[in-house]
């Protein structure tokens, strides 16, 4: 993939626990102005102008992402899914601003791709495949909000049930590579030398994954209603300017 807009800054730093989520952060205002757009909540009277909006959010999430030391693979992962998602929000939009945007959408612009809706999915399971680490499911989150905000591609028509397979391959890893919800603190462990006797019950591991599941996609959920009340703010605030002098 090559890329037209985004800069290449030098990674920064080593991947880091203690930078879980930043990545799909880092999107955030793209996120709200393509929420926005799906949800008919924005009317764009300048293609243009939205265009280079978007572009600018994606190269300024692409620097700091490299300054906080994301691999430049994954970043670029990242920005395409959201193109992608963009994408598919503006096309079913059926604005009238848009109506030039099918013949030169985002993902040909910035990474010369006009299969998105196909190669979104082969990059996720190709991610998918790879050995775990916390970057990789730092990007899986960004695909993941992709998917639970609406995102489609080729499953747009027929049978959902792919897609909803993955989308539950994608929980499970990130789960598996974060283990759940880390210790409240480090206080919480027992001296090196101490042990605790345990009960071997069948049903704990079941309902340790359970939990592990729910609480990861509590988060998700999480950023995704943040990205819904921050676009509903923002809305707010555009007609209280217009209503006060």
């Amino acid at each position: 993939m090559t890329t037209a807009t985004l800069e290449s800054v030098p990674r920064a730093s080593a991947a880091s626990p203690t930078r879980r989520g930043v990545l799909a952060l880092l999107l955030q205002e793209a996120f709200t102005a393509a929420i926005r757009l799906r949800g008919n909540r924005q009317v764009v009277a300048n293609a243009d102008a939205f265009r280079a909006h978007i572009k600018q959010l994606l190269a300024t999430a692409d620097r700091e992402a490299r300054q906080a030391g994301y691999e430049g693979e994954y970043v670029k992962l990242a920005v395409y899914a959201f193109v992608a998602f963009l994408d598919e929000s503006v096309l079913n939009s059926n604005q009238p601003a848009f109506a030039a945007w099918p013949r030169q959408p985002l993902q040909e612009e910035i990474f010369g791709d006009h299969t998105a809706g196909e190669t979104f999915f082969l990059h996720l399971r190709e991610l998918l495949s790879r050995q775990d680490s916390e970057e990789l499911a730092d990007v899986l989150e960004v695909f993941q909000l992709c998917l639970l905000l609406g995102f489609r591609g080729r499953y747009g028509v027929g049978d959902q049930s792919g897609i909803e397979g993955l989308t539950a391959a994608v929980q499970e890893k990130i789960v598996r590579i974060r283990g759940g919800q880390p210790p409240l603190s480090p206080m919480w462990a027992l001296p090196p030398q101490e042990t605790v006797a345990v009960a071997h019950d069948p049903w704990v591991p079941r309902l340790a994954v359970a939990t592990a599941a729910a609480i990861a996609l509590a988060v998700v959920l999480f950023v995704v209603f943040r990205l819904l009340l921050d676009s509903g703010i923002t809305e707010l605030q555009t007609i209280t300017s217009k209503l006060v002098p």
